[in-house]
């Protein structure tokens, strides 16, 4: 992926003819949304028409390496917005090495206090660089320049017991293309999503907690109807992720989904009306 593999396999072109839909991105160039094979993790890469960078999450420590040698093979000299959806080390274990090596203008955090060394590590590089940093919270926008809206969904005061359902969750849109980024979040959050009446409706859904049957509940994917959906993984975890009842329930609604322990790095772009995805490779 990422401009140092060689994108094979399946590519999807879909047409996305919603009445009434604007058009702010059609024609005014691409935004790029890179699923990035961390293992047992996540991260992603979204890169705006404007030129600017957003980075959700850094997997593991340990795919630390291939995530830095990912971001600059994809030529990114900096981080505008680097988003922590919460401080489980599978998510956040990977930023320290991208904060030593790229300048990251702001850092948008949970905010859910979590005492381990991965995460005080985290917040000493934030303060070392004095990088600008700010919680994120439902009704919060992050700027990715025109045309592109990025909005918290969740969480909102006061926060959960339960560390995966503090996640920040944020909904891109661009022109008719919209996707929904959850993290880890679970069905209390899911459940406090709904009752805020937001709208979650997207075309591509990263499904939340690797696939675990804690997230992605029938009435939570009704409202956000995705075409096609991407499930974060790592190949042969001990966690029996993604579970074969999300994977059932998934089926129900959408065309396709995608896993990157299946696919590898799975690339989205769109201009706005239509989007192409490519993966690194077919398969197992």
């Amino acid at each position: 992926m990422l401009g140092a593999l060689a994108m094979v396999a399946i590519v999807l072109v879909l047409s996305l003819l919603a009445a009434g839909a604007g058009s702010a991105g059609a024609g005014s160039g691409r935004l790029a949304v890179h699923f990035i094979d961390v293992g047992q993790g996540d991260s992603i890469l979204v890169q705006a028409p404007s030129g600017k960078t957003m980075l959700i999450d850094g997997g593991p420590a340990d795919a630390s390496a291939r995530l830095v040698a990912c971001l600059e093979a994809e030529k990114v000299s900096g981080i505008d917005v680097l988003v922590a959806t919460h401080p489980h080390a599978d998510h956040i274990g990977g930023l320290a090495e991208v904060l030593r090596t790229f300048p990251v203008d702001l850092v948008v955090d949970s905010g859910k206090v979590h005492t381990t060394a991965t995460y005080e590590r985290f917040l000493t590089l934030i303060d070392q660089k004095n990088i600008r940093f700010r919680l994120g919270r439902a009704g919060d926008r992050i700027d990715l320049g025109p045309g592109l809206d990025a909005e918290i969904l969740h969480p909102s005061e006061p926060l959960p017991e339960n560390m995966n359902d503090c996640s920040i969750v944020i909904r891109l849109r661009y022109g008719k293309v919209g996707f929904l980024f959850t993290g880890d979040a679970e069905r209390e959050a899911e459940g406090a999503m709904l009752d805020s009446g937001a709208d979650l409706s997207a075309t591509v859904l990263k499904v939340a907690h690797h696939g675990s049957r804690t997230s992605s509940s029938p009435w939570f994917l009704e409202a956000v109807k995705p075409t096609v959906a991407v499930i974060m993984v790592g190949a042969g975890n001990s966690y029996g992720h993604p579970h074969r009842m999300t994977l059932l329930n998934l089926q129900d609604y959408m065309d396709r989904v995608y896993r990157t322990d299946l696919d590898g790095d799975v690339v989205m772009t769109t201009d706005g009306t239509t989007f192409e995805v490519r993966t690194a490779r077919s398969g197992p």
